[in-house]
């Protein structure tokens, strides 16, 4: 694996982000720490600059997206398996998405 940018950081970053949720689902603590210093290598010198609060709404703005994903798997499972399975992952994002909410409102009032 590269780790310099290239034309296919963005797929990249898709994968170890994709790993990374699969290494906190699982509780690996040595994969998350080692994905999470992996995609630090190509996120921009800018970026890195960017307050707590940022972050959350950035979680805030993947997980969504991970949600509205597996929704549209939900609608097209064809087995009550893929169903059940894009169900667990939604409950597992739901609660993610909340937590995040819940720590946004905190940092906001501060």
């Amino acid at each position: 694996m590269n780790t310099k940018p290239d034309c296919g950081v963005s797929l990249q970053i898709d994968d170890y982000l994709d790993l990374l949720h699969f290494a906190i689902q699982i509780q690996d603590q040595e994969w998350q720490q080692s994905l999470i210093h992996q995609l630090k290598i190509f996120q921009p010198a800018a970026e890195q600059q960017r307050t707590p609060e940022e972050e959350l709404w950035t979680r805030l703005d993947y997980i969504n997206s991970k949600l509205t994903g597996l929704c549209n798997q939900l609608h097209a499972a064809h087995t009550q398996d893929e169903r059940d399975k894009c169900q667990e992952r939604i409950g597992l994002l739901q609660s993610q998405r909340l937590e995040v909410a819940r720590k946004i409102k905190w940092a906001s009032r501060r």
